[in-house]
């Protein structure tokens, strides 16, 4: 048996977000164009998404750069506090998961960049 820290454990109690966008409920019928990506609505879920080891959404730690919306496909162009983050995987799926969530979402594509390098200072002031 391993020794498992507190860390280790909540993180393995988190459930993975989704990956793919939700299944279309048969009993819905869609009449019309697909509704337009509402962008305040994409960036309220990507502040659900929660750095575990900081304890702060990726929002407010400023680790999304930029947001490209282009009909139902979103870009969300982020960064990791280092490279080699252990929760690169987390945060990502959560990217992906929240905005699948959001309403006339048909595709997610998480871009990871370094560039301009993340720093304490991106945090949003009084987050703390």
């Amino acid at each position: 048996m391993t020794d498992s820290t507190p860390f280790d454990r909540v993180a393995a109690s988190l459930d993975p977000p989704p990956t793919e966008p939700p299944a279309a409920s048969p009993d819905t019928p869609r009449s019309g164009p697909p509704a337009a990506v509402d962008e305040a609505l994409v960036w309220e879920a990507l502040s659900t998404v929660i750095d575990p080891e900081i304890g702060l959404d990726i929002v407010t730690l400023g680790l999304v750069y930029d947001l490209a919306i282009d009909g139902g496909n979103v870009r969300v162009t982020y960064s990791l506090t280092t490279r080699g983050c252990p929760m690169e995987e987390h945060i990502t799926t959560g990217i992906i998961g929240a905005v699948y969530a959001v309403p006339g979402v048909e595709h997610v594509e998480p871009v990871l960049v370094f560039e301009p390098a993340w720093h304490p200072g991106m945090i949003r002031e009084g987050a703390w």
